[in-house]
């Protein structure tokens, strides 16, 4: 990264950090909803990008990490970012005991592998109370938790998830185990060949994707002050998680910050005048930016980039 790109990310983290102090309720709400899909995005760029492992159940983690922060809230009485943490650890072990064996398929196989089990856990998460007798998902009743005591705790953190999974996207551009990773997801039976341990790479990924994605749902269901399985174990977050990344530019240090920057706007742009047809010229503009921008809202800017810096013959 050169000294410009550096100067230009420390202005924009400073900004950030100080903007609560100048903008009101509404757009704060709105800047926190960009940073949480940021974090859900770019830690499903870091397995899918770089590793080239299309996960399609990431939402198991982010349901295990909204569960367990309000279990920790509720049932134990512990604090949101004690119960917090308690729901990112409970995710990383589960994820290194999914992902020793589900990570050895290649290709669809995985893809279709990680989508069952997203499902699976959503029905479980719905049946569990009645399984088990153990109080604590709370059925299709869901959990209700302690009311939030404002936005601007839930912007910080939500900034800080955003701000370590871009951080770790760059640091996988030019670090030995970033260039073992992108290895891995050009070739994987090449990379396997020439001695990398393409398992141990991707399993380390995975349960740190695991990781903030668990912490994401944990703050977003504090935020809300409810937590039901059918939405947060479903699709449509994967879904919203997927696209932000392809259009910002899948395997880019910022792509899903872009994207989910986007989207986010131009939802609640559209939302507010075509209540009932906005979602249509979503799909419009999804369609159109992949047709004229393959590479994403990120190869757009770097494109132009480029040809700012040619120097005419």
């Amino acid at each position: 990264m050169s000294s410009a790109a550096r100067a230009i990310l420390g202005v924009a983290g400073a900004v950030l950090l100080l903007l609560p102090l100048g903008i009101g309720p509404y757009p704060l709400r709105v800047a926190t909803v960009i940073f949480m899909w940021a974090a859900l995005a770019g830690s499903w760029n870091l397995l899918a990008g770089y590793a080239g492992a299309v996960d399609l159940g990431p939402v198991v983690y982010h349901g295990i990490g909204a569960f367990v922060t309000a279990a920790g809230m509720v049932k134990a009485g512990l604090p949101f970012l004690v119960s917090a943490a308690l729901g990112g650890a409970v995710a990383m072990a589960i994820a290194w005991a999914v992902g020793t064996p589900t990570l050895r398929l290649r290709g669809a196989y995985f893809a279709i592998g990680t989508l069952a089990l997203a499902e699976s856990a959503k029905q479980l998460a719905l049946a569990w109370d009645r399984l088990t007798g153990i109080p604590l998902t709370g059925g299709s009743a869901g959990v209700s938790l302690p009311l939030s005591a404002g936005y601007l705790v839930f912007y910080y953190v939500m900034l800080g998830l955003m701000t370590a999974v871009t951080a770790a996207a760059f640091w996988l551009r030019s670090s030995r185990f970033g260039y073992g990773l992108r290895a891995v997801g050009e070739n994987d039976r090449l990379a396997e060949a020439s001695g990398v341990d393409i398992h141990r790479l991707k399993r380390r990924v995975y349960i740190g994707s695991a990781l903030v994605i668990a912490l994401t749902g944990g703050t977003a269901g504090y935020w809300l002050s409810y937590v039901n399985a059918t939405e947060v174990f479903g699709a449509s977050i994967t879904f919203q998680m997927v696209v932000m990344t392809l259009l910002g530019g899948l395997g880019t240090p910022l792509g899903p910050v872009l994207g989910a920057a986007f989207l986010t706007l131009v939802s609640e742009f559209l939302g507010t005048r075509f209540v009932y047809h906005y979602l249509i010229a979503i799909g419009v503009i999804i369609v159109g930016v992949s047709l004229f921008a393959p590479a994403g809202l990120s190869g757009v800017l770097d494109l132009a980039r480029r040809r700012r810096m040619r120097v005419p013959a």
